[in-house]
C-alpha cells in the first residue's frame, strides 16, 4: 500500500497532458506521413553532368628551304626542314605550311585561313609600327578527323631584306624589327554535336640577320573541348529512411487514434477512489517528515478512535498535538496516538476498511462537537 498502482499515475498524466499529447501525435504522424511521401512517392532525383564528346583543335606549322648553292655542309638542291636556323646565302625562300585538325570522332568544319608576314617596330613592350603582307590563303569544307586543313606559302628572303631596308630608310633605326608568319583561320560547322564557331590566330616568329634567318617558337593553338549532357538518377532511398518513415506516421496515426478512442471510452480519467489515492500519495510525499512506519493496534487500549476525513487533516492533528502519523502500509491506514484517544485515516483501498470504520468510536466532527 505503500505506493501508488503504476496504472493510476499513467490514467493521471494522460489525463493532464491528453491536449498535448494528441497534438504532439498529429504532429507526429503528419511529419510522419511527409516523409514517408517524400521517400516512396517522391524520390530524390540526382543530376549528373557527363561527357558524351570530347575532342581537341590544333594548329601547326612546317618549314623548309631549298639549297641553292653547295657547300661542305649542305648540297645544292637539298631541302632541309624544320631547322632552327636558315643561312641567307644557300637559301633564297622559307616555304612555310600551316595546318589545322581536330580530333572528334563525329562532325566536320568549314575552315578558312589567311596567311600574312607582318612586320614590326617594338620598343619595349610598344608597338612602333607595323605593316602586313599576304603570303596565302585557302579553305576546305567538311574537314573531319581524317583529314587536315592545310595552307602552304612562301617567304621571299631577299623580299624580307629588301623591305626591312625599304623601312628602315623611310623610319630611321628606331627601336627594334620583329618578323612574324601570322595564319588566321575561322571555323564554323558542328563537332560531336555541338556547334563551333571560332576564329583562331597562330604565329611564326621570325628574326633576321644579314647571314641567318632564324626561326623562333611558334605560338599555336591545342584546344580541348567536350560536350556535356545532364542525366537524371533517381535515388533509391535506404532501407532506414523507408521502414522510419513509415514508423513514424504509424506511430502517430496509432498514437492519435489510441488517445481519441482512450478518452471517448473514459478509460484515461480517474474515479473517484483513483483520484484520492493520487491526492492521498501526493501528501504521503509533501508531509513524510511528520509519517512514520508502523502497525495499527489489533488491541484496544484507549479510550475512543475518532475517524479523519483525508490525511491532511491527520497531518494537522499531529501537528497540533506534536505527535507523528503512524502509516500501516498494510491495512492501509494511517494514525496519531495523542493519550486515550487514537486518530486514524483510512486509505479508500484499505482492506480493512470496513472493520476499522466499525471499529471507530466518533468521527472527526462529532469528537470535535464532544470537545466542545
Amino acid at each position: 500500500m505503500s505506493d501508488v498502482d503504476r496504472s493510476i499515475r499513467v490514467r493521471a498524466f494522460l489525463e493532464q497532458w491528453l491536449s498535448v499529447l494528441l497534438i504532439a501525435a498529429v504532429v507526429l504522424a503528419a511529419v510522419g506521413g511527409w516523409w514517408s511521401y517524400q521517400v516512396h512517392a517522391s524520390p530524390e532525383v540526382e543530376r549528373d553532368s557527363v561527357t558524351v564528346g570530347q575532342w581537341s583543335e590544333s594548329t601547326a606549322f612546317d618549314h623548309s628551304s631549298v639549297v641553292i648553292n653547295d657547300s661542305l655542309v649542305f648540297e645544292e638542291g637539298e631541302r632541309v626542314r624544320n631547322r632552327p636556323v636558315y643561312y641567307v646565302n644557300l637559301a633564297e625562300e622559307l616555304d612555310v605550311t600551316y595546318a589545322y585538325a581536330h580530333t572528334a570522332d563525329e562532325g566536320s568544319v568549314d575552315v578558312t585561313t589567311d596567311v600574312r608576314l607582318v612586320y614590326r617596330g617594338v620598343e619595349g613592350e610598344d608597338v612602333l609600327w607595323q605593316y602586313a603582307e599576304p603570303l596565302a590563303s585557302g579553305s576546305d569544307e567538311g574537314v573531319t578527323a581524317d583529314e587536315n586543313h592545310t595552307v602552304d606559302a612562301t617567304v621571299d628572303i631577299d623580299e624580307v631584306f629588301a623591305n626591312i631596308d625599304t623601312i628602315e630608310r623611310q623610319l630611321g633605326a628606331a627601336g627594334t624589327i620583329e618578323i612574324r608568319v601570322v595564319a588566321t583561320s575561322s571555323v564554323e560547322g558542328t563537332l560531336s554535336g555541338q556547334s563551333v564557331s571560332a576564329t583562331y590566330e597562330s604565329a611564326m616568329p621570325i628574326t633576321v640577320t644579314q647571314q641567318t634567318l632564324r626561326v623562333l617558337e611558334t605560338e599555336t593553338i591545342d584546344e580541348s573541348s567536350q560536350q556535356t549532357d545532364t542525366i537524371e538518377r533517381v535515388v533509391e532511398p535506404s532501407g532506414l529512411e523507408a521502414a522510419g518513415s513509415v514508423l513514424v506516421f504509424v506511430v502517430g496515426l496509432v498514437g492519435t487514434g489510441g488517445l481519441l478512442i482512450a478518452r471517448r471510452r473514459d478509460l484515461i480519467g480517474l474515479s473517484p477512489d483513483e483520484g484520492e489515492i493520487l491526492e492521498i500519495h501526493q501528501q504521503e510525499q509533501e508531509f513524510s517528515e511528520w509519517i512514520t512506519r508502523g502497525t495499527f493496534p489489533s488491541e484496544r487500549e484507549y479510550e475512543a478512535t475518532i475517524l479523519v476525513d483525508d490525511l491532511e487533516g491527520l497531518v494537522d492533528v499531529a501537528i497540533d498535538t506534536n505527535k507523528r502519523v503512524i502509516k500501516d502500509e498494510q491495512l492501509g491506514v494511517s494514525t496519531v496516538l495523542d493519550g486515550d484517544y487514537v486518530y486514524v485515516y483510512v486509505r479508500p483501498d484499505s482492506p480493512a476498511e470496513d472493520w476499522l470504520v466499525n471499529y471507530a468510536d466518533m468521527t472527526m466532527d462529532e469528537f470535535e462537537q464532544f470537545e466542545g
